[in-house]
């Protein structure tokens, strides 16, 4: 039987540390009017759902967003803010209206992003009180800078709350991901079985290392049976998420051994190699010490090639697995 792989499976890393270096956010605007400058102090701000009065006349827009890889401090809406009152001052107006704020997520920016239009207004109306737009704005980022603390803290408190040490056991169906080519035909993609067994120990930041062993077999029309073992290491990242629900990645290394058996001839055919395992799980507690999973893992191992193989001699053969396993967690 040949093994020819027709798709790449992903194999994600794990997530690792990246210090934000600090570039600054970038600060854009289009301005109507060529008018002389005005203090800082003298802006108005009106949040998004404010009205700006009917005398104040638009002189242009303005918009702040992330300029990649800001630090989360020039991140924060009351650094974003002042940039925009900033742009606004220097091209003339006195008042600002945020038209549209979108808050940090992890898919898109993690910074505040602000868009707004800038107004020149009467003197009269540009009443600031006592406290002045850049007082208002430091005040903010004092509050800013706690509420960010005090999530610190928590996400802390949090990570500590994952589990140490945990045993999991897993099955479910797997599939043979990669083209399987036999006497008869070839197999785009064949479905098994798998069966798991882990344990895990993991550090407070969410680090940890695993010992892993898995089992997949299925079996062909054509009169024979696979089955293939992995045992290995791996580096795991773990957080909770939540008081229920804990989430890890992991990668590792190990040793896979393969066997062939015909049913008909008995005959019976081996290997041994190198196996990569990459997984991703999620899990729900179901007691203070008992949780159920699902764990996706991925499977790829090189196998001999065939004295007699036409193939492209540097086009990957062998077999790659993808497995979605459901089982048990013991908190240890």
């Amino acid at each position: 039987m040949k093994h020819n792989s027709f798709q790449n499976m992903l194999m994600p890393g794990l997530a690792t540390a990246v210090l934000l270096m600090g570039c600054a956010p970038r600060v854009t605007s289009d301005v109507m009017l060529s008018l002389p400058p005005k203090s800082v102090n003298t802006v108005m701000v009106y949040e998004t759902n404010d009205s700006v009065p009917t005398s104040a006349r638009p002189i242009g827009k303005v918009k702040v967003t992330d300029g990649g890889m800001t630090s989360s401090y020039d991140c924060l809406y009351a650094n974003m803010l002042a940039l925009a009152v900033k742009r606004t001052a220097e091209s003339g107006g006195n008042a600002l209206h945020i038209d549209k704020h979108k808050e940090p997520n992890a898919w898109t920016s993690t910074c505040h992003r602000i868009w707004g239009t800038m107004y020149l207004m009467p003197d009269s109306l540009a009443n600031n009180d006592v406290v002045s737009t850049l007082q208002k704005i430091e005040d903010n980022r004092d509050k800013e800078l706690a509420e960010m603390g005090r999530k610190k803290i928590e996400n802390l408190e949090q990570q500590r709350k994952n589990p140490s040490d945990i045993l999991k056991v897993s099955a479910g169906p797997a599939w043979i991901t990669s083209e399987t080519v036999t006497s008869e035909r070839t197999y785009k993609s064949k479905m098994g079985y798998g069966l798991g067994a882990e344990y895990e120990h993991f550090w407070r930041w969410g680090f940890g290392l695993g010992l892993n062993y898995s089992y997949f077999g299925t079996s062909f029309d054509e009169g024979f049976d696979i089955g293939m073992h992995y045992v290995g290491p791996s580096i795991l990242y773990s957080t909770m998420i939540g008081k229920k629900f804990r989430y890890e990645v992991g990668f590792g290394l190990g040793y896979s051994y393969y066997k062939e058996k015909d049913r008909l001839y008995n005959h019976t055919l081996t290997e041994s190699h190198l196996g990569v395992k990459w997984l991703f799980g999620l899990e729900y507690k179901l007691a203070d010490r008992v949780a159920i999973g699902l764990q996706v893992d991925g499977f790829s191992v090189k196998m001999d090639k065939p004295e007699d193989y036409e193939g492209d001699k540097n086009e990957f053969y062998g077999i790659k697995r993808l497995e979605p396993l459901i089982g048990l967690r013991f908190y240890l």
